[in-house]
């Protein structure tokens, strides 16, 4: 049985616009950081480029777990 793709939006596609923003300045800062400072903008960086693979993660993960 074939799941039902998300459709992609306005919404979803400004979210996803905005997080992989975000993502990117704060591995800039990152860059300019020390110590505890640098490896937390590093990890939240991380998460927020995470999150704008949110449906290419989840097709992924689908793919994977269905063998194909």
């Amino acid at each position: 049985m074939q799941k039902k793709r998300h459709r992609q939006s306005v919404g979803t596609l400004i979210s996803t616009l905005s997080f992989a923003g975000v993502s990117l300045a704060l591995a800039d800062q990152a860059m300019q950081a020390e110590g505890m400072r640098m490896l937390g903008l590093w990890l939240t960086s991380a998460v927020c480029m995470a999150a704008a693979l949110r449906y290419q993660i989840a097709r992924a993960i689908e793919k994977f777990q269905t063998g194909e």
